[in-house]
């Protein structure tokens, strides 16, 4: 056989039964959230919920607090791959990626039912000790990853410029519009409303941030979370 004779590709290692139990029941708590709220999920629901949306019955589960860990952890993991995996970003040479990428992070990551879920969590963990608790270690990795997201794309304009800083300003912004969404969504100007806000921020942040040129590539992946996770 010719040393030049192509190999064949090894085979995606299949998950285990342990695994696929872990993610129904992960999707499952994240499908309650949605439709049910944090005070409606409960383990009896998600594992009816599993069952139903699986088509297989779940033998075990943890404990609320430990479905709302995990579901926390793989919100924020789809939101970086969505980033990450481009997803959201499209590689524009000639273009504003910093207007590209706050109005895809408006449009793909925060009006999905991943950010209804992620934004039950949060308003819940004020008055759970325990959830709150874990979305400090999780929020910490999140903010670390969205950074080095960031600044892989755009560049400062000044010396005194942080892309670091200046977009996570956008992020907080975008989860509150994200919060109020709900209330606004029946007026018929809706989409006009939240894009002259999405404009304004773009038009202040313009003065500080730049495309960085000739970036075709997504950003490196962090050392602390496999982006390559089946979602």
């Amino acid at each position: 056989m010719s040393s030049n004779a192509t190999k064949p590709k090894a085979k995606p290692s299949r998950r285990t039964q342990a695994e696929r139990s872990e993610a129904m029941r992960v999707d499952a708590t994240l499908q309650c959230l949605v439709t049910a709220g944090y005070a409606g999920t409960t383990v009896s629901r998600i594992v009816e919920t599993a069952q139903v949306s699986r088509g297989a019955p779940v033998h075990h589960f943890p404990s609320k607090a430990a479905l709302m860990e995990a579901a926390a952890e793989q919100l924020l993991r789809r939101f970086y791959i969505s980033i990450s995996l481009g997803k959201m970003i499209k590689v524009i040479e000639a273009g504003d990626r910093v207007h590209d990428l706050i109005m895809a992070g408006w449009r793909n990551l925060l009006t999905t039912p991943e950010a209804t879920a992620l934004l039950e969590l949060l308003v819940a963990s004020r008055h759970e000790p325990e959830l709150a608790a874990t979305l400090q270690k999780l929020w910490a990795v999140s903010y670390r990853t969205t950074r080095a997201a960031a600044e892989h794309y755009p560049e400062p304009a000044g010396p005194h410029d942080s892309v670091g800083d200046l977009i996570i300003l956008p992020q907080w912004l975008l989860r509150g519009m994200a919060e109020d969404r709900h209330i606004n969504a029946a007026a018929a100007d809706s989409a006009l409303f939240f894009d002259r806000y999405l404009k304004l921020c773009m038009t202040m942040l313009a003065g500080h941030l730049r495309a960085r040129p000739g970036i075709y590539t997504p950003p490196p992946k962090p050392a602390f979370w496999d982006v390559h996770q089946s979602t």
